[in-house]
């Protein structure tokens, strides 16, 4: 397939109907046991991909226990880590069912020229709606079928000290601890992890914090940034925070990648701003969009 020149990256197409669905459970809403739920994974298109790379993934809020058997057991157990108990972290199982995929949809993809974007709460109890814990497993099962891995920090993800220090040191991987912009692909990659909140909690900033981080980034004009909280778009019925979305109208930022809360319709695109695509709960594969 030809790829465009270089140029601004935008999103053409999505698939309306999932490549495959990952069954999880999660605790459900207000006490009331587990919910059953099913993880979709998308295909789409690009313009502006770089030769370098064969396909970027996205994904974010992948607060799952991979299958749906065993609900009683699963709900007894406490997660701690990666498998336990026969349990795995949904976003451990959609790095095995990507992996999967590509070999059976698009086996010219070759995975070592890929990108994953992870934009935070990669963790979960299902005893516990909302619990915090350590994401590593599923960086580290992503990281071993691509060939690099970055993305920010959710308001639920407590990276360990020694988590930080292997994530630094890994070879194909930058996990944005704070705020900052790297370079991977002829792409540049901002990212900024957690949301606004009371300052004395993890993964919370004090909104003036908060937003001049956003605005230091955007001033940069990266090609994609990648934000855990989604902006509120009140036009499009779109939830989310409305000081995030005024810092991005007019923003000369192509890509955001967000989550954090759910969005009906996941891709926005800002007449005088970027394209938004809200990956709460989903997971997408875009490769370079064919030349006419």
């Amino acid at each position: 397939m030809k790829k465009q020149s270089k140029r601004s990256l935008q999103i053409v197409d999505i698939a309306k109907e999932p490549l495959e669905k990952i069954p999880y459970i999660t605790a459900a809403t207000q006490g009331a046991g587990i919910s059953y739920e099913w993880l979709p994974i998308y295909w789409g298109e690009m313009l502006g991909m770089p030769e370098e790379l064969d396909a970027v993934v996205i994904a974010s809020d992948l607060q799952g226990i991979a299958g749906h058997g065993c609900g009683e057991t699963q709900e007894a157990d406490h997660v701690g880590g990666s498998e336990i108990g026969g349990q795995k972290l949904l976003g451990e199982e959609l790095a095995d069912t990507l992996a999967l995929l590509l070999q059976i949809h698009l086996p010219d993809l070759n995975p070592d020229k890929m990108m994953v974007c992870l934009c935070g709460d990669l963790f979960t109890d299902p005893a516990q709606r909302g619990a915090s814990g350590d994401p590593l497993p599923v960086w580290r099962a992503f990281r071993k079928y691509f060939g690099f891995v970055t993305g920010v920090a959710g308001n639920h993800d407590l990276l360990t000290q020694e988590g930080i220090d292997e994530l630094s040191a890994a070879a194909g991987v930058h996990f944005f601890s704070e705020a900052g912009m790297i370079t991977y692909g002829e792409l540049s990659i901002a990212g900024l992890g957690g949301i606004i909140g009371r300052a004395d909690k993890p993964n919370r900033m004090a909104e003036a914090s908060y937003l001049e981080s956003l605005r230091r980034l955007v001033r940069r004009r990266p090609d994609i940034l990648l934000l855990h909280e989604s902006p509120e778009i009140g036009a499009q019925g779109l939830p989310g925070n409305l000081v995030i979305y005024q810092e991005l109208r007019g923003a000369s930022v192509p890509l955001v990648c967000c989550g954090h809360i759910h969005w009906e319709e996941a891709l926005a695109e800002l007449a005088d701003g970027p394209q938004i695509l809200n990956v709460d709960g989903r997971a997408y594969i875009f490769t370079a969009a064919a030349l006419d």
